[in-house]
């Protein structure tokens, strides 16, 4: 059915506060209108998966399953509509009918919201405000579908619509997908849609679709023991001669090739300080990196090229011209979009942070084709863990151990990683019941941090002397510090810059694992 051809009855409206721990399935007979008013999130509609923020729009089928899902806090609201369609048919009979096309992925319409917001505030009182938010809904439709009035809005449509379609493809490239499926889902012929698409992107849907799983399954081959036709099915293909046939069609070279040539390059790119760390523990220094003494990586690090302290700088790295990059996914970057430019200066090894350290050290030692080194330099490490740690808690027993980075007046208290997994996991020693749960760490103040109950405090402050002293002054003088049972038996264990020891990587958690072991079997201490 055709919008313009259409009856609408709203059936309800409501505004929804969809938290992190659900993931309830919807799926209604009649039409579903969802409208994001505040937050992000994924909105998933027949198994297809796209961003969902803030004034995004997504228009559902009957029948159609979908759900909303939120990946961290804040939660995300949004206004969720349901209405029945009508339309007159031959016989002049007011029937209950379907719209022709869905909106997805979502369409973005920065006045949706405030919109969506005025028919579910009236939708809640009497039936004339009831009749009210009708009205108004059908208004929200004929806004919704109304073509544009000049070339310019055309245009700017057109170009919404194919920059979602090729953030859709982004994201579900690993699935089955047509040109009559992605052109459904922007409501467009299969024909214009092709047009469109290879007039914005500069080449056709499928074009396009392949040559991101091909950049998807290259960074696989490097980074992972997969087989080729397992690689093949993550990026989707489902033959994997054909996956070949499309991988050296598009890089030049077959999988087999590709493989040996990357894991043998000599020009490396470490686009993230923890990697430039493992290159160095397996015993390369990256050509080119980012570098920063405050966090550590440039340390080590002689004569390579400059890529930027925390953030990539595109042109030094594109006239650098690496021959493998390793990096952080795109979204653990401050500029997701220079990460996504990445594989096209050079091949890319994506390793993403949200793992174990371990788990990062064997993946990039995998890309460079030195997994042998870096088995022996962890189970050097496992051997030297497990020999302290019979040591250190021989000597402390179940007494708590809690490290911390004075920041600005307060204290910033390590949970279960970076230099909290050393204590907790590697040397295996009691805690504060407060940071059982704590991901990464706390700021805290005097006052909270009495709070907790710590028997030895390994204490980081500041490399500089003069601003060491003015903070051993400062917490001399404050209550809440002397209350702290560490200060008060004299286990507080000072030491200086931090940056050295509380990089998430293998050389600084040895680091640490090390000289946290001898001071906590030391005498000494710095109250």
């Amino acid at each position: 059915m055709n919008p313009t051809d259409g009856l609408y009855k709203l059936i309800d409206a409501r505004r929804v506060n969809a938290a992190p721990s659900e993931s309830e399935i919807h799926k209604s007979d009649q039409h579903t209108l969802l409208i994001a008013f505040q937050g992000n999130g994924e909105v998933e509609a027949d198994g297809y998966r796209s961003e969902f923020d803030s004034c995004d729009v997504v228009l559902l089928l009957p029948d159609t399953p979908w759900r909303i899902s939120v990946k961290e806090n804040p939660s995300l609201e949004y206004y969720s509509f349901t209405f029945d369609a009508y339309a007159v048919d031959g016989q002049g009979t007011l029937q209950r009918g379907e719209l022709e096309a869905a909106i997805f992925p979502p369409a973005h319409w920065s006045e949706a919201s405030e919109k969506a917001g005025l028919i579910c505030s009236c939708w809640q009182g009497s039936q004339w405000d009831h009749m009210e938010s009708a009205i108004r809904f059908q208004e929200l439709l004929l806004q919704l579908w109304r073509p544009a009035q000049s070339g310019t809005k055309d245009k700017n449509a057109a170009s919404g619509a194919i920059n979602q379609s090729k953030a859709y493809i982004d994201s579900n490239f690993a699935q089955p997908l047509t040109r009559e499926k992605l052109a459904g889902l922007t409501g467009m012929s299969v024909a214009h849609y092709s047009r469109l698409f290879k007039k914005y992107v500069g080449r056709s849907p499928m074009e396009y679709l392949n040559s991101i799983r091909i950049r998807h399954a290259g960074d696989l081959l490097l980074r992972s023991e997969l087989t080729l036709r397992d690689t093949a099915n993550r990026v989707g293909y489902q033959d994997e001669f054909y996956f070949s046939r499309k991988f050296k069609s598009v890089t030049g070279i077959s999988p087999s090739v590709y493989i040996k040539k990357q894991r043998t390059s000599t020009q490396i790119a470490s686009m993230a300080h923890p990697y430039t760390s493992h290159l160095l523990a397996l015993g390369l220094t990256p050509y080119a990196a980012l570098v920063n003494n405050s966090r550590g990586s440039g340390h080590g690090l002689h004569n390579i090229i400059s890529l930027g302290h925390d953030q990539p700088d595109l042109d030094r790295l594109a006239d650098a011209r690496p021959e493998l990059i390793i990096s952080f996914e795109p979204s653990d970057y401050a500029e997701p979009d220079k990460a996504f430019l990445f594989p096209h200066i050079a091949p890319t090894c994506t390793v993403p942070f949200e793992g174990e350290w371990r788990e990062h050290f064997r993946i990039i030692a995998r890309a460079v084709n030195r997994l042998d080194i870096a088995q022996q330099w962890l189970a050097a490490y496992e051997e030297l863990a497990e020999r302290l740690r019979v040591n250190v808690r021989e000597k402390l027993a179940d007494e708590n151990v809690a490290v911390a980075q004075y920041e600005q007046g307060r204290f910033r208290l390590f949970g279960n990683r970076n230099l909290g997994t050393v204590l907790y996991n590697d040397l295996q020693l009691a805690r504060p019941r407060q940071l059982l749960n704590v991901a990464h760490s706390a700021l805290l103040t005097a006052d909270q941090l009495s709070e907790y109950s710590i028997d030895h405090l390994i204490l980081f402050t500041s490399g500089n002397t003069a601003q060491r002293n003015m903070i051993h002054h400062s917490l001399a003088s404050q209550e809440a510090w002397k209350e702290l049972r560490a200060v008060q038996q004299g286990n507080v264990y000072e030491l200086g810059d931090s940056s050295l020891y509380s990089c998430y990587t293998s050389l600084a958690h040895e680091l640490f694992l090390r000289r946290s072991s001898e001071l906590l079997m030391s005498d000494m201490s710095r109250r």
